[in-house]
């Protein structure tokens, strides 16, 4: 029972502020630049440029992408490692339509950064994240593919 409340304390708060449509972000094991508040993050826009980055030491490749968006300019989106993409059959490249549901936050210089939960081209769905921000990954990598 000891051990249960630790692990609970260690994982720390994963508020859903419902109502006021932003929380505190609840995750922290791929995308460790976020952290404060986010707000939900759903545009349409076009790729301008495909990344590979490292957000951590020991980190797998990740991959992220500028995107081109109306509302909000180019928005820096991170997607998730590289190997979980390239096995979901799924490219990018500049230049494409997509749609991006997921979490955002402001940075310093008021430029808007993602995490991608989802991520539509045509007619296919990437699911990345469930709604706390779990990387799908995690699961999938566990049932050995």
């Amino acid at each position: 029972m000891g051990f249960l409340v630790w692990c609970l304390v260690q994982a720390g708060p994963a508020w859903s502020g419902r109502g006021q449509g932003f929380r505190p972000c609840p995750y922290a094991p791929y995308v460790c630049q976020l952290k404060g508040v986010c707000k939900p993050f759903d545009q349409p826009g076009k790729v301008v440029k495909v990344l590979t980055e490292t957000l951590e030491e020991g980190m797998h490749p990740g991959m992220a992408v500028i995107l081109d968006t109306k509302d909000h300019g180019q928005v820096l989106v991170h997607i998730g490692p590289v190997w979980y993409v390239e096995r979901q059959d799924f490219e990018l490249n500049p230049g494409d339509e997509v749609r991006v549901k997921g979490m955002c936050e402001k940075e310093k210089d008021g430029k808007l950064q993602a995490t991608a939960y989802e991520l539509t081209k045509a007619d296919y769905v990437l699911f990345l994240r469930d709604s706390q921000g779990r990387p799908n990954w995690e699961a999938w990598r566990k049932m050995g593919n």
